[in-house]
């Protein structure tokens, strides 16, 4: 892979503010106007009113009553009615206001206060039932028929789900921009938009994936994202940041985390949920978060000083993906259009999933981001033990040593490996063959291509290691070498059937033509043979004709 330069694309010294979102945003997501019904939600909560105009269910027929959590480090959480039954009732389109508020402040912490030049541009945080409802309201509200929208050359395939019916239907064309080790590639990037035709409409979405890039595993460094956000300026596109993987960085050091159990105080499970207690109580949790915080690359929206980034936050790998709640954090006009797309479309977030989010965030991390990232730096550490026992299980099989598999990186981050199948052209084919037959399921890279030609093939896998125990690995990664030794025999075994088939053709050919080859030469003989014949007896009937009558 070849390693990029930030010649040419240097951050630029000032700010190119946005004044007006219209230009970015489809017909479709203009047209949206506030729902009637959500527009009087804050008014039928003032005091003293008398509402008739909802349609909330009454909480009295709620079949559940009360709700208790207990949480992995012993706490627990008991609800109550009233909390219950907010659990159960309808709610504000764009979350609930408290767990609005921790998230608020975790972005503040992580990523730091909006720079937008533009002072009137507010920073607004909107929830979602999972990130990827929320990139998909995104797309339908940036992405207009015809469009050309950048990806990365190996893009998420939840993605090009959201996509592909755009292509097919509105002749969006997706422009994949390169990657290596590193992740998106500036330089690239900058070229294929320094190249652009004058007279076609540039892309103005990059969707890109900077920490664990889904599927390749590669992280983008700083120095790659001040590039990218420069180009972004020069040539006005907006960045979506899909960051799922952000609180997966193995940037503390291996020891860091193992260290801080040794050294913790008693774990809060008597602490009250007052935050002033917390400090006294887990300051080595506190310390965690605090030293993980300061090693995690800088974000695009840490940089964003113009109001071009949207950036998409999840908790389905560090609380649970079944959990279904995720956060769109961008300027206030766009966050206005995909309010008014939930409120038509899904409502809001769902209530029960955010109750149970908002009493682990006040009753476990007593509402402190610093809690939360100490969290996540011991989650981090795990999926980082997880990756070096599936290298090692890899190795134990010789995947790499005997030249079977190259590896495209070691991730320093998320929880998949990217490789090569180096002797074997068609994963897919090995994927939905020998290795399904061995119960070893893998991801094709060919999923990942953003615009795949008919018939065309690839050689790379995506592999994750969240979920396999060691021993799991260890015997996954011998079944792989088996199907790698059985694909390339089939392979082999392919290409003498179509060399022999086409041998077998060209034989057949060949016994045509000379077949009619000789056909050819009879017909000629034949001819020759029948004039001459046809000279004799005319030379005869001269004669005769000249012999004297007796």
């Amino acid at each position: 892979m070849s390693t990029m330069t930030t010649k040419n694309v240097a951050a630029p010294t000032t700010a190119k503010p946005i004044h007006d979102y219209t230009p970015y945003l489809t017909a479709y997501s203009r047209a949206r106007e506030e729902s009637a019904i959500s527009a009087l939600a804050p008014v039928a909560e003032l005091p003293g009113m008398i509402s008739f105009a909802g349609g909330a269910p009454n909480p009295g027929t709620f079949e559940i009553t009360n709700l208790d959590l207990t949480f992995k480090n012993g706490t627990t959480s008991k609800l109550g009615e009233k909390t219950t039954q907010a659990a159960l009732q309808y709610g504000a389109t764009p979350g609930m206001p408290d767990l609005l508020a921790f998230f608020e402040q975790l972005q503040l912490r992580v990523h730091g206060a909006p720079k937008y030049a533009n002072p009137h541009l507010k920073r607004r945080i909107l929830i979602g039932n999972g990130s990827q409802d929320l990139l998909s309201k995104a797309m339908a509200a940036l992405v207009k028929p015809g469009d050309s929208v950048l990806v990365e050359a190996r893009c998420y395939p939840g993605m090009l789900s959201i996509l592909d019916p755009m292509v097919k239907t509105m002749s969006v064309k997706l422009v994949a921009v390169p990657i290596d080790e590193d992740g998106i590639d500036p330089t690239a990037l900058a070229a294929i938009l320094d190249a652009w035709p004058a007279r076609k409409r540039k892309p103005h979405v990059l969707y890109t994936v900077p920490t664990s890039q889904n599927p390749t595993g590669a992280t983008t460094p700083l120095a790659r994202r001040r590039a990218v956000y420069a180009i972004a300026q020069r040539h006005d596109f907006l960045v979506l940041e899909d960051d799922p993987y952000v609180y997966l960085q193995y940037t503390l050091p291996a020891d860091a985390v193992a260290e801080q159990q040794q050294q913790k105080k008693q774990p809060l499970v008597d602490a009250p949920p007052h935050p002033a207690s917390a400090p006294s109580r887990n300051e080595a949790d506190l310390a965690l978060g605090a030293r993980f915080a300061a090693t995690l690359v800088p974000s695009y929206m840490s940089l964003d000083t113009d109001g071009r980034v949207l950036r998409f936050d999840s908790l389905s790998k560090v609380v649970g993906g079944g959990i279904r709640i995720g956060f769109l954090t961008g300027p206030a006009p766009i966050y206005e259009r995909l309010e008014f797309d939930v409120q038509a479309t899904s409502l809001q977030p769902t209530s029960l999933a955010q109750i149970i989010v908002l009493a682990l965030v006040r009753d476990v991390w007593h509402s402190m981001p610093d809690l939360f990232l100490a969290h996540t730096a011991r989650l981090s550490a795990f999926y980082r033990s997880r990756r070096d026992a599936m290298l090692r299980a890899m190795s134990a099989a010789r995947l790499v040593e005997d030249g079977l598999v190259e590896m495209a990186n070691v991730p320093t981050a998320g929880m998949f490996l990217w490789f090569k199948l180096t002797t074997v052209k068609d994963a897919l084919a090995l994927a939905r063959g020998p290795a399904m037959d061995r119960k070893v399921l893998l991801l094709p890279g060919i999923h990942c291509v953003p615009s795949v030609k008919p018939g065309e093939k690839d050689a790379y896998v995506r592999a994750t290691y969240a979920l396999a125990t060691e021993e799991m690995m260890v015997e996954g990664m011998k079944r792989l070498r088996e199907c790698i030794d059985l694909a390339m025999r089939n392979e082999w075994l392919q290409q003498r059937q179509q060399e022999e088939e086409e041998r077998a053709g060209r034989v057949s050919q060949l016994t045509i033509a000379v077949a009619r080859g000789a056909q050819t030469v009879v017909e000629n003989l034949m001819g020759t043979l029948l004039c001459g014949l046809a000279d004799s007896r005319d030379a005869d009937e001269d004669e005769d004709v000249k012999r004297p009558l007796k």
